[in-house]
C-alpha cells in the first residue's frame, strides 16, 4: 500500500468532504450541573468588599524577582476534513501545527534556547476500527510531504454532548491539539527548571508541585483572563483600573492542582478600546508568594514584579495585541511562526494526497 493509498482509502470508506472555518454554534445543553468547588479566596490581600485600582510603585525590581527565560507556544490549525463515523456520526478532522520556542536573556540579547514544532491531526478516534485508525495514522506520519502524527481525541462524556453534534466534535480535535502544544511548553519549561521562566498563558494545568517548589521564579500571563465569581465590587474595580495599576491579589487554591496567586494588570490602554481591554491575569505559585513573610513584604513582590511587567510590555503599534503582551512573548513569536508551513499548503498537500481538491482549486 503507498502513502497516499492508506489515506485515500480511509478518508473515502467514511465519506470525507473538504470543510472550511465554522462559526461557533452553542453545544447541546448538558443534563444537570457540576459539583460546586472552593472558589479562589478574593480576600487574600483585601477584603472584597473594599476592592479598588491598587498604583504600582516605582521601587525596581530585585534581581531574583524577574524571569530571565520566556516560553511561547503557539497552535496553528482548522479542520479541514469531516467524515462519518460508522454510527455516522459527523467527526472533525482538525490539521494544526504546534510548537514552542524559549528565550533566554544574557545581558541584552536574547538567544532562543529551545524549539519544537509538530505538526498534528487531531480527531474523535473512538468510534472507528482501530486497526483502520493505525493504518491511516502510519500512511499521514510516513507520506514524505506531510509528516504528520495523529493525536487521538477522545469521544464526548456520555450525556455530555449529542455525538451528532459537529460542533462538539471540532472541540474535541482541537483541545486534543492543544494538549500537544502544552506537552511542548511543558518540554521547554522542563529544558531550564534554574531559570526564572515566565509563560505566556495560565499556569494553571502547565506546572506541578516540582515547579512551585524549587524553582526560583515562575510567572504566567494570561492576555484574556477570566473573572472569578465576585461581587459587584471586584468587576468594578477590572474596569477602573489605570494603565499601570493592579487588582489586589487572590489565594487560587485550584482542588487537584497547583495554589496559584493571581491578580489583574492594566497593561496599556488607548482611545476606541473596549473597557477591559489592556488588562491580563498575572499567576504565581502560591508558594512563591509565601516565600515573603508577611503582608507588606508580599504586597512589595507583587507590586515590583508588577512595575517590571509593565516596563516590559511590547510598544508595537503595529501588533494587534500590543495592548496584553509583553515585548519578549512577542519576539519569542516572531521567532517560532516561521518554522511552520504556511497553512494552506500544508491543507491542499493533505487534500492532495486524499485525493480531494479544494472548491477554489482548478
Amino acid at each position: 500500500m503507498t502513502d497516499s493509498s492508506g489515506i485515500t482509502q480511509f478518508l473515502r470508506k467514511y465519506r470525507a468532504s473538504a470543510v472550511g472555518v465554522t462559526p461557533p454554534r452553542p453545544e447541546l445543553p448538558t443534563p444537570g450541573e457540576p459539583d460546586p468547588v472552593a472558589g479562589p479566596d478574593l480576600s487574600a490581600e483585601v477584603d472584597i468588599t473594599d476592592w479598588k485600582p491598587i498604583p504600582l510603585p516605582e521601587a525596581p525590581a530585585k534581581p531574583d524577582e524577574t524571569p530571565t527565560r520566556f516560553v511561547d507556544g503557539s497552535h496553528a490549525g482548522q479542520s479541514v476534513l469531516c467524515v462519518r463515523s460508522p454510527q455516522g456520526y459527523p467527526i472533525a478532522i482538525r490539521l494544526a501545527e504546534v510548537g514552542a520556542v524559549a528565550l533566554e536573556l544574557t545581558g541584552r540579547r536574547f538567544t532562543r534556547a529551545f524549539k519544537a514544532v509538530e505538526r498534528v491531526v487531531g480527531f474523535v478516534a473512538d468510534p472507528f476500527p482501530w486497526e483502520e485508525v493505525e493504518a491511516f495514522a502510519t500512511a499521514l506520519a510516513n507520506h514524505p510531504g506531510l509528516r504528520l502524527r495523529v493525536v487521538p481525541a477522545r469521544m464526548p462524556e456520555p450525556g455530555a454532548a449529542n455525538p451528532f453534534d459537529y460542533g462538539a466534535m471540532q472541540t474535541q480535535a482541537q483541545n486534543r491539539c492543544q494538549q500537544e502544544m502544552l506537552r511542548l511548553e511543558a518540554l521547554a519549561l522542563a529544558s531550564a527548571p534554574a531559570v526564572p521562566t515566565l509563560i505566556d498563558g495560565q499556569l494553571g494545568g502547565r506546572i506541578n508541585t516540582r515547579d512551585a517548589t524549587d524553582r526560583p521564579l515562575l510567572v504566567g500571563l494570561v492576555k484574556a483572563p477570566t473573572p472569578p465569581r465576585m461581587p459587584d465590587t471586584g468587576f468594578n474595580t477590572l474596569l477602573d483600573l489605570g494603565p499601570g495599576q493592579r487588582s489586589p491579589y487572590f489565594h487560587d487554591p485550584r482542588p487537584g492542582d497547583v495554589p496559584l496567586a493571581s491578580w489583574f494588570l492594566r497593561l496599556a490602554s488607548g482611545s476606541h478600546a473596549a473597557p477591559n481591554w489592556g488588562t491580563v491575569r498575572v499567576d504565581v505559585p502560591w508558594k512563591h508568594l509565601e516565600r515573603h513573610s508577611g503582608i507588606d513584604a508580599r504586597k512589595g513582590f507583587v507590586g515590583r514584579l508588577s512595575r517590571w511587567l509593565i516596563d516590559a510590555r511590547c510598544r508595537a503599534d503595529s501588533y494587534s495585541r500590543m495592548p496584553v503582551s509583553l515585548d519578549p512573548i512577542v519576539r519569542a513569536e516572531d521567532g517560532l511562526k516561521p518554522l511552520f508551513t504556511p497553512f494552506p499548503v500544508l491543507a491542499n498537500r493533505l487534500y492532495r494526497a486524499a485525493g480531494l481538491f479544494r472548491r477554489d482549486e482548478v
